[in-house]
This record gives structure tokens, sequence and C-alpha cells, in this order.
């Protein structure tokens, strides 16, 4: 019965973080169009870091509780869920409901490059079973470099017309109450999961709840694809990798330097870096249904070798 509670608490923390996430990125995003910002950055920096909420307060909450297993399993997973499940859904959506396909602009192959060296670097730095609080600073410095290069990028984008204001501040702050409670119980539920169901907490971590965490890209990205916005759906998923990593992962480090299990380094973290590098070729070329296909695959290997 307490197992059935538990899951219970479970998808009620998923659901505050999927509706935290949503008020946060709605208003966030209507301010973004007030002040001029592209689509394309409002989806790697405010739509990205939003739907990344979830991931950082989980594992930061993790973190202080000491489950840092269940940290480090939520943002690598969340990454893998980000692209093998997020991002070829979007491409299933906008071959079978727009009937077209997404060609990526030349902003999301600039930022790939940046979610490419985010992954690399993670997997240096987790040879050695740790990653360190001067690697952790090292993260959190080029994700502030990152934002700046991107604030210079969109420095000279022409607001063009007045957009009336829709911002709701007091929905902004609620979507992060929502969030920061959200993350309170997913946590304590997946833990208490985990030790009834004699799982570790790096398998719940990498799966159960990254893929939860990760329900914000989806539905932001399902949102952005059913509406025809090709530069927010895909991204949102490059900013959200390159913001779990460089941000998440970099504040985790600093707050706790992060212990890295041999079966994530030899295992998650080289499936990791195949889909990412997948990515970054197909963002090149219009990245069609078959493009998801071989994505969504992926995420089906990933899987299968939690089991």
């Amino acid at each position: 019965m307490s197992l059935v509670i538990d899951f219970a608490l479970l998808c009620v923390g998923f659901f505050l973080l999927t509706k935290g996430a949503d008020y946060f990125i709605e208003n966030s995003a209507s301010f973004a169009e007030e002040k001029g910002i592209s689509p394309h950055v409002v989806g790697v920096t405010i739509v990205a870091f939003g739907t990344s909420l979830p991931e950082l307060l989980v594992s930061i909450i993790s973190s202080f509780q000491n489950y840092n297993d269940l940290a480090l399993g939520n943002i690598v997973g969340s990454n893998i869920s980000n692209i093998g499940l997020v991002l070829a859904v979007s491409t299933f959506i906008f071959h079978y409901v727009l009937g077209t396909h997404i060609v990526p602009d030349n902003d999301a192959s600039n930022d790939s490059y940046v979610m490419l060296l985010a992954v690399f670097l993670l997997f240096f730095f987790s040879t050695d079973n740790l990653i360190s609080k001067a690697e952790g600073f090292l993260f959190f410095t080029l994700y502030l470099i990152y934002i700046y290069w991107l604030y210079k990028r969109s420095g000279e984008s022409p607001i063009g017309e007045e957009i009336e204001e829709n911002t709701s501040f007091p929905y902004l702050f609620g979507g992060l109450i929502g969030l920061l409670f959200g993350a309170h119980v997913t946590v304590d539920a997946a833990v208490s999961i985990a030790e009834s169901m004699g799982v570790s907490e790096i398998v719940i971590g990498l799966s159960v709840v990254a893929i939860g965490t990760s329900l914000p890209e989806l539905a932001g990205t399902i949102s952005a694809a059913r509406m025809g916005h090709k530069e927010i759906a895909v991204g949102n998923v490059i900013g959200s990798n390159i913001a779990n990593i460089f941000l998440v992962m970099g504040v985790l480090a600093i707050i706790n330097p992060i212990t890295v299990e041999a079966f994530v380094i030899e295992r998650t973290l080289p499936l990791l870096i195949l889909l990412t590098i997948a990515t970054f070729a197909m963002i090149r070329i219009p990245l069609t249904r078959l493009g998801g296909v071989v994505l969504f695959s992926f995420f089906v290997l990933f899987l299968y070798q939690l089991i």
C-alpha cells in the first residue's frame, strides 16, 4: 500500500513540476517577446531555463539530502530523454500533424557546438569518478559565458512592432513556488520507491525521475511544435541540455562534489555522447520523421540497458 502512495505522490510531484514550469515559461516568454528577444534565444534561454528548473531543484534538494546518485541520474537521464523522447516526438508532430519537417536555423547549428562541448567535458571530468567543486565552477562559468554570447548575438535583433504586455508576475512567482514544492515531493517519493523496490538511486534517477523532470520540456516542445514554432521546439532541447550540464551540474558540484559510478561512465554517458553527436549531425539537415525514429531508438536502448 505504501508503494502505491509513493507512486501517487510521485505523480503529484511531476504534476506540480510541469504546471509550475508551464506558468514560468508562459509568463517569462511573454516578457521576452515584449522586449523584442528573438524566438530562438527565447527557446535556448528562458524556455530552456524554465524547463530545466525541475532538474535544478530536484538535483539541489537531492544533494542537500545526500542523495547524490539520484541527482546525477536525474541530470544525465534528462538529457537523454530530451533528445531521444522530446525531440523525437517533435519530429513526429511536425510530420503527422503539420505535414512538414523541422529545418533548424543557423542559431541552432551554432548552439549545437556548445551542447557537444558540454557533453564531452562531462565525460572527461567523470573519468576519475568525481566531478569536483573546481570543475563545477568551470561548468557554471561556461554557462554564464554562453548566456553572454547569446545576448551579444541577439542584441541587434529588431523588435519590429510593439507587443501588448501579457506578463503576469504573480503567475511567474506562483510557478516557481509550484516547482520548488513539486521538487521536494518528487525527491521524497522517488527515494521511498527506490528503497521499497530495492532499486538503486542512480537507476531511479536515470529513469523515473529523469523522465518525470523532462515532462516540462516535452510539454513545452509539443506546444511549440503544434504552433509551428520550430526555433523554440529545437532551441528548447538544445538549451535545456546545455543548462542541465553547465548550470545544473555546475551548481550541484559546487554545493557538493559528485561521485560518478562506473555504470554511468561505461554505459550511460557513451550513449548520451552518441545521441548528442547524432543530434549535432541531424540539425544540419532537415530533421525528418526518420531522424526522429533514430533518436527514439536510442531512447529505447537507454531504457533497455537499465533493466
